[in-house]
C-alpha cells in the first residue's frame, strides 16, 4: 500500500463513517484513545469496509480471528508504525485494539501521565476489555448496528448490509427500529436488565444481572467519592474501553444519551468528560 502517513507517524487504518466526531466503532475508538493519551503523533487513514481486507493483506497485518468458512478475518483497528522497523525491514504493523495499546504502552512510555497498563494490571484488564466487549457492547447490537447502518459511506452500506443481516435474522430495518418497543427494550436491558451470551451466529439475551449497573456496582469497590476511573487515579486502556463505549451513543443516539448520562448518578457522562481531551480525529 502506498504510504499515506508522515514518516515517523503511527497511521491507524479506519473506515470513513458520515457522523460527527468520525467513526462509531469501539476498538477503533478506543485505539484512538490510547494514540492521543501516549501523545504518539498519527495520521488516519480512512477505508471503507471492503477495503479492509485488502489493504491489511496488503501491508501484512496479522489476521485477528478467522471467518465462518475457517479463512483469515481482518478487522480494524491496525497501527503501522514506520519509526520502528520490523524483523522484515518494513514498518511495524500491529493489528487488535488491546495489542496495540500494548505495543504503545512499551515502545512510547509516558511515565509524566501514568502507562495504560500499571504494573500488574494487564491481565485484569485483558479479562475487564474482553468482558466487555463480549457483553455490555453486545447488548447494544439489535439497535446499533443498523443504526450505524445510517451513517456509512455508499461504499460500504451493501457490505455492512450483506454480512450483519444473517448476524441479526432479518432485515436491518426490521430489526429494530428507532422508538420501537424491541428499541426501548435494548436501552431497559443495558441500564438494568440483562448481560448477554453470544455464540457464532446469534446474539442471545440472558436473564443475569444489569449491564451498566453491575459494572458501576464493581467500581464502586474503589470507594463512590469521586473515583470515576477504573483504576481510581489516572486513565488506563479500561477507562478508553469504556469511554469509546460512549461516545457514539452521544452521537448517535442524542435522546437516549440524555437518559444514559444519568445512570449511576451520573457516573459515565463524568467518565466521558474525564476522557474528553483524548478523543480528538487526526
Amino acid at each position: 500500500m502506498e504510504s499515506q502517513h508522515v514518516e515517523g507517524e503511527v497511521s491507524p487504518n479506519e473506515r470513513a463513517v458520515r457522523v460527527n466526531w468520525g467513526q462509531c466503532n469501539l476498538r477503533l475508538n478506543s485505539t484512538r484513545y490510547a494514540l492521543n493519551y501516549k501523545g504518539v503523533p498519527y495520521k488516519t487513514v480512512w477505508l471503507e469496509y471492503p477495503e479492509i481486507e485488502p489493504t491489511m493483506r496488503g501491508i501484512g497485518a496479522a489476521p485477528t480471528g478467522k471467518k465462518p468458512d475457517g479463512s483469515p478475518l481482518y478487522t480494524l483497528p491496525v497501527i503501522v508504525d514506520p519509526s520502528r522497523p520490523a524483523p522484515s525491514g518494513g514498518p511495524t504493523v500491529v493489528s487488535e485494539s488491546f495489542l496495540i495499546a500494548e505495543y504503545l504502552d512499551e515502545t512510547y512510555p509516558t511515565p509524566s501521565t501514568g502507562a495504560l497498563f500499571p504494573p500488574g494490571t494487564k491481565a485484569l484488564q485483558q479479562l475487564f476489555s474482553d468482558h466487555f466487549f463480549k457483553n455490555v457492547l453486545m447488548v447494544t447490537l439489535p439497535m446499533g448496528v443498523p443504526e450505524m447502518f445510517k451513517h456509512l459511506n455508499e461504499g460500504s452500506r451493501p457490505y455492512w448490509r450483506l454480512t450483519r443481516e444473517p448476524i441479526l435474522g432479518g432485515k436491518l430495518e426490521e430489526v429494530c427500529p428507532k422508538g420501537s418497543e424491541k428499541w426501548n427494550g435494548v436501552w431497559d436491558e443495558l441500564e438494568k436488565g440483562l448481560w448477554i451470551a453470544c455464540d457464532s451466529v446469534a446474539c442471545r439475551l440472558t436473564p443475569q444481572r444489569p449491564a451498566f449497573g453491575a459494572l458501576a456496582a464493581l467500581l464502586d469497590k474503589n470507594g463512590k467519592e469521586g473515583n470515576t476511573l477504573v483504576m481510581g487515579t489516572h486513565p488506563t486502556f479500561s477507562d478508553f474501553v469504556i469511554a469509546a463505549f460512549l461516545e457514539p451513543h452521544f452521537h448517535l443516539c442524542p435522546e437516549e444519551w440524555q437518559r444514559m448520562r444519568t445512570w449511576n448518578g451520573g457516573r459515565w457522562e463524568r467518565l466521558r468528560d474525564q476522557c474528553a481531551k483524548w478523543r480528538s480525529v487526526n
